[in-house]
């Protein structure tokens, strides 16, 4: 009976267990046990904590006025050093700051739009208060700006990562002189001609293009309507001689190789006539570069799978020839390094235009732009990522903006290098140039515009120099620094100027009385404002331009053919007005339209000829005023003239001044011209800037 109970008993699995067995299977039980008791005691835990959490803010709403929240401190002032620029740094879109400002006092008031939407501009209104006493700033507050260092360091994300494709076609890359296959006698390209969607295969033509002229690293091929002998002289051979001796060593030792996207062992140029005629007609374009040229997975018409550029077929040879295709490889190096390294994003726009610019050799194709920008600063956006959709597309303000700051970042390059580090550097953009200089945009933005204004500013003159010296002119254009609106806040309480996203209005803010003043300044200003002050140094050799339309009542015969513009001029004692230069202004107004003319002073008549169908200067002489010398200029423009000038919108006029101790001092101004057709003369349409 017990054998048979106990054979029973070793049957059951636990009994079966040796003893360390059964250890083990006791000890996980107990595990188990504990882990759910620590689980409850947690939950129970949380459930304490969320009601201690509501019973506390139940209290809190209840006792809301024993509640104490933390101010925004501003810091210590600390002691100003007005010969510097001041920083004031706003806490609020209306902030007020004192000013202590005396007779012959001047300051310049920086004015930075930070905001990023190109089509947008802002309005800034500034009022003044006399005051009894120092004010102190509310909203803001002081502080001087420290100078960008000249050392802008390299940065280690800069580097282009490398690929299989790049080293791919690094290898098909052609070194000058050497033996290749003859390229092909016709090609087929694809090139978008009309107003449409740019996604829209249908707005492409398909051009049949055929051989004209190769050499060991460039194939020129001509569209396919029009004849070789419709050529300017001799503009192939230029093509093929620049390309070969200039252009293409220069970019790609500065920017980098430019790949051989097709494996057709050459450059590829078309020429053709439909780039005087995009956009369904209404455009006429020079050349351009299509980046998808050099994607391949981009399919046709929106690429032509080739390392190429287009040129308008009405060039003619050069020095712009030279500045021109400069510019249009400058896109083409970016276009390859970004397709073939990734691939990565294309440049924005505003940054591919700028470099392409800075790689110009000559003015041809960038001194009526930056003449353009200069003359109205706060119209035209620097940041524009894509100028079609903005609506900015060949503005040449904004081209010119982009030219002088990317020619700015590169002077501050200790190393020479920013071209190829730009070129080589993956990110695009703002954040590209943040890493590019080792400088917060906003930063970079207010030192860039402090720069600028010291150019306008006449403190420093060109000493032992020449009007005609290249301080003065860039290319054809007499450039004087970017324009200064005047403000006199004592006799003019409110002012107010419209500045567009990331660009920069300039105040000249001037004292007419002869007794110190205290004034409060403020500002109704908008979210993303930046403000500078420039305390100027006094100097007896400050000139200003202002111009009046002639609105006389007395009947003239040839007031129907023509406007008659009063210049005065006001520059120091023992000066003389060398020269007066004249421009048509506006932002689409091509190099050719501006017209710039020149008058020598010294030959001009004192009064104007009968000949109301030419435009003629006369001076009616020079008087002293206010310990200062004011010359009078009588100008006729033709109202023919103004017929065809349908894209301008005024006269910018430039004075270069020369001085007693031989230094030359320069100033400009606009002219609104009036609206077409006119009937009659507005009775004033002058804007008075200051430099």
């Amino acid at each position: 009976m017990w054998t048979h109970e106990s054979a029973n008993l070793c049957s059951l699995p636990f009994l079966s267990l040796s003893p360390r067995m059964l250890y083990r299977l006791f000890f996980n039980k107990l595990t188990v046990i504990l882990i759910s008791m620590a689980m409850l005691l947690i939950g129970l835990t949380i459930q304490n904590s969320r009601t201690d959490l509501h019973q506390q803010l139940k209290a809190s709403r209840s006792s809301a006025d024993e509640m104490t929240t933390l101010k925004p401190v501003m810091p210590d002032a600390l002691p100003l050093d007005w010969s510097q620029p001041v920083n004031i740094i706003t806490s609020s879109r209306n902030p007020g700051f004192p000013l202590s400002i005396a007779a012959d006092d001047e300051y310049v008031l920086i004015i930075n739009n930070l905001e990023r939407a190109p089509q947008q501009s802002k309005t800034i209104v500034l009022s003044a208060e006399l005051n009894n006493s120092t004010q102190s700033p509310t909203g803001c507050y002081f502080q001087n700006t420290t100078a960008v260092a000249l050392a802008a360091h390299a940065n280690n994300q800069s580097a282009m990562p490398q690929s299989a494709d790049l080293h791919r076609h690094q290898t098909s890359a052609i070194p000058p002189d050497s033996e290749s296959e003859p390229a092909e006698s016709e090609r087929d390209f694809f090139l978008f001609v009309t107003d449409g969607n740019l996604s829209d295969k249908n707005q492409y033509t398909r051009i049949k293009g055929r051989l004209l002229q190769q050499s060991s690293r460039v194939a020129v091929y001509l569209d396919d309507q029009q004849r070789t002998e419709e050529l300017a002289t001799g503009l192939v051979a230029e093509i093929i001689e620049i390309m070969e001796h200039h252009v293409l060593d220069q970019i790609t030792s500065r920017c980098g190789p430019i790949w051989d996207i097709d494996d057709s062992e050459r450059f590829t140029i078309l020429l053709s006539p439909w780039l005087s005629k995009l956009q369904g007609g209404k455009t006429s374009i020079n050349g351009f570069v299509r980046p998808s040229d050099f994607r391949e997975t981009v399919p046709e018409p929106f690429s032509n799978h080739c390392d190429m550029l287009y040129l308008n077929s009405t060039l003619k040879p050069g020095q712009e020839l030279l500045d021109l295709l400069s510019h249009e490889v400058t896109h083409a190096a970016i276009a390859s390094i970004r397709g073939i390294a990734g691939p990565l994003t294309d440049e924005e726009d505003w940054l591919n235009e700028g470099i392409a610019h800075i790689m110009e050799p000559g003015f041809t194709n960038r001194d009526y732009r930056i003449s353009e920008f200069y003359r109205s600063p706060e119209s035209y956006p620097l940041v524009v990522p894509d100028y079609y959709r903005a609506q900015l597309w060949r503005n040449h303000g904004c081209r010119g903006a982009v030219n002088l700051f990317l020619d700015w970042c590169n002077q501050i390059e200790p190393a020479h290098s920013f071209p190829y580090r730009f070129t080589h550097h993956p990110l695009t953009g703002v954040k590209k140039i943040e890493q590019l200089t080792s400088h917060r945009f906003s930063e970079l933005f207010r030192q860039w515009s402090l720069h600028l204004v010291r150019q306008s500013l006449n403190a420093a003159p060109l000493k032992q120099s020449t009007p005609h010296q290249p301080e003065m002119y860039c290319g054809n254009f007499l450039v004087v620094g970017p324009a200064l609106r005047d403000w006199h806040p004592e006799r003019d309480r409110q002012t107010s100027l419209k500045v567009s996203s990331t660009a920069s209005g300039f105040l000249h803010l001037k004292s007419d009385s002869q007794h110190p003043r205290n004034l409060t300044i403020k500002v109704n200003g908008f979210r993303k404002i930046q403000l500078t002050l420039l305390k100027i140094p006094k100097s007896k050799d400050r000139l200003s331009l202002t111009t009046i339309a002639d609105v006389s009542a007395t009947p003239k015969p040839l007031r129907p053919e023509s406007v008659e513009v009063t210049l005065s001029c006001t520059h120091p004692l023992h000066s003389t007005v060398e020269t007066i230069s004249l421009e048509y202004g506006g932002a689409y107004l091509s190099r050719a339209e501006r017209q710039p003319r020149t008058f020598q002073t010294s030959l001009l008549k004192p009064t104007l000829t009968s000949q109301a169908g030419t435009l003629e200067m006369a001076c009616s002489g020079t008087q002293q005023s206010n310990g200062a010398q004011v010359t009078d200029f009588l100008v006729r423009i033709p109202r023919s003239a103004l017929r065809k000038q349908t894209e301008s919108t005024c006269l910018t006029f430039k004075a270069i001044v020369k001085t007693d101790q031989q230094t030359w001092l320069a100033t400009q101004c606009d002219f609104k011209l009036p609206q077409q057709p006119v009937h009659r003369l507005a009775e004033s349409a002058s804007q008075s800037t200051t430099k």
